[in-house]
């Protein structure tokens, strides 16, 4: 049954595992938190980058902090019942954010990087991204009934302070157009639905 964007979003939430998600957009924003590593500095930074929503939404951590196990640190499967070591679906993007936007229902994949911009470092993870909210939406879909079209783009936010090299006048990257780039400092307390990419994938 193909249900209203607010009516999925209740049933998504509903139905996915709470210990992926990292904010539950409540006060209509969710904050994207990652620790990170300066060079000079041995200590563990975080950052917090924080996203206005337009309606109801939640955001994803996929790439989940490593957590102790009995056999040592290890980050949790993305799906339990496949092997993860080194499958193509053990690749991920650090970020999802789902939400509904007036009669849409979107997901935005979100990598975070420091300053490298390199393909090999960002294409991978926002394809698996993509490919693990198509798996989410089928498997949901197969189970209940429940049907929606998500409209889908691709972000890498990053501090490099001189991407051109990297990037498209359109400020797309240039290794794979559906990803569009934005430094740190330019979406942090935005609106997410006012990004601008000009790729959006439709499944």
């Amino acid at each position: 049954m193909t249900l209203a964007a607010s009516t999925y979003f209740e049933h998504l939430k509903a139905y996915v595992n709470s210990e992926y998600v990292v904010h539950d957009g409540s006060d209509g924003k969710v904050i994207l938190t990652e620790k990170y590593f300066r060079p000079e500095d041995p200590k563990p930074q975080k950052r917090n980058i924080e996203l206005m929503l337009p309606g109801s939404g939640m955001a994803f951590k996929l790439d989940h902090d490593e957590f102790e196990t009995k056999r040592g640190k290890t980050k949790p499967a993305l799906f339990h019942f496949l092997d993860d070591q080194g499958k193509p679906w053990a690749k991920r993007c650090d970020f999802v954010i789902f939400y509904v936007r007036g009669q849409r229902f979107c997901a935005d994949c979100i990598e975070f990087k420091s300053k490298s911009l390199t393909a090999e470092k960002i294409v991978p993870q926002l394809k698996a991204g993509a490919c693990w909210v198509h798996s989410l939406k089928r498997t949901i879909e197969h189970y209940t009934g429940d049907k929606r079209k998500i409209h889908l783009r691709k972000f890498v936010f990053a501090e490099n302070d001189n991407p051109d090299a990297y990037l498209e006048p359109n400020r797309q990257l240039r290794a794979d157009p559906s990803i569009r780039y934005y430094h740190f400092d330019e979406v942090h307390g935005q609106a997410l639905a006012e990004l601008q990419n000009t790729s959006v994938q439709e499944i």
